[in-house]
């Protein structure tokens, strides 16, 4: 929902939130990983690229925690680039997670 003026400014910093966790897994795909990993990846990448800041706060809360368990999920990615592109998208997935979280 808006501000009482129909804004949605609080939803700003979560379209940059959303936009980073893509695009942090999207600039994993090049990266050469551990084959194990890059599955886990992949899947989190495909649920971050579907998330949309006008879903119901729930669904992003869902499907955050859900990126969260897969990033975890895949382990040592035998890639110091990756494990930084990770780490940041962990961090937007925290930031997300806290701000979609019901009152």
């Amino acid at each position: 929902m808006g501000g009482p003026d129909g804004s949605r400014e609080n939803d700003d910093p979560l379209d940059d939130l959303l936009s980073t966790l893509a695009a942090e897994l999207r600039a994993t795909e090049e990266l050469a990983v551990d084959p194990a990993a890059s599955v886990w990846l992949g899947e989190a990448h495909a649920v971050a690229e579907d998330l949309d800041p006008g879903l119901d706060r729930s669904v992003i809360h869902e499907r955050v925690g859900h990126v969260r368990r897969l990033l975890g999920s895949a382990g040592d990615l035998d890639n110091a680039i990756a494990a930084e592109r990770v780490s940041t998208a962990l961090d937007a997935a925290e930031a997300i997670h806290e701000r979609t979280r019901e009152s």
